[in-house]
């Protein structure tokens, strides 16, 4: 019998004639990070997210302690010189541009006379340190003490002792006597009960006020009491 050529579909006979089509080299998909939709057509970038990190922790807004840049919001300044003595009066706006801003800020520190606040010169990183010392600085050996108006009893008798011993050890106490969120109002016989006890624990610790009692008893008080010497 003779030998039969085995049929091929044509499909088949196509791709073997025509050359198999090689992959486009998509440089995008060597992009670091997902794929976002429904943005502008700007290229990722891996360290945005970092950038806008380190920027955050730059930006001396982020330091409400202290009045920077803008915030001084006066047409003129004086600035304290090299030889801490001042400058004459000179445009807020002109010394802003004049100074580095991605290293340096314009710091308040008095305000002035006639509406002209003193400033100067000084280093973001400078002034990030001297917030965290200051922030690590003990309040002069304060300890605060806080209580609920309507505290049980065995707690209260808890928070006593802890009163007594930060007294003993000549520590200044703040005690602070308030209402909790979500707790219940307290009647006039737990406001009067937790006053008289504090007070005959400060008395019998022989501590004194610092400065007088502030605030109002059933809702926030403040009383600042010290060991005498």
């Amino acid at each position: 019998m003779k030998h039969m050529r085995r049929l091929v579909p044509p499909t088949r006979a196509l791709r073997q004639i025509l050359p198999t089509p090689q992959p486009t080299f998509r440089p995008e998909f060597f992009r670091f990070g997902p794929r976002i939709n429904n943005i502008p057509s700007r290229s990722y970038s891996p360290t945005s997210s970092l950038l806008r990190y380190y920027r955050a922790k730059s930006n001396p807004r982020a330091l409400p302690q202290y009045t920077l840049d803008e915030d001084i919001g006066a047409q003129f300044v004086q600035l304290v010189n090299e030889t801490n003595s001042l400058d004459p009066p000179a445009s807020l706006r002109e010394i802003l541009r004049s100074i580095n801003r991605a290293d340096d800020c314009l710091q308040q520190v008095s305000a002035g006379e006639n509406g002209v606040p003193i400033c100067k010169i000084v280093n973001k990183f400078e002034l990030r340190e001297q917030a965290k010392e200051k922030a690590k600085a003990p309040r002069d050996g304060l300890k605060q003490l806080e209580l609920n108006w309507a505290i049980d009893s065995h707690d209260l008798s808890h928070r006593m002792k802890q009163l007594t011993t930060f007294l003993e050890k000549g520590r200044k106490v703040e005690v602070v006597l308030t209402k909790k969120k979500r707790k219940r109002s307290p009647t006039v016989e737990e406001v009067k009960t937790l006053m008289d006890r504090v007070m005959d624990t400060v008395r019998e610790a022989k501590a004194v006020p610092v400065k007088p009692m502030e605030g109002e008893p059933g809702r926030h008080v403040v009383l600042v009491v010290k060991k005498e010497n």
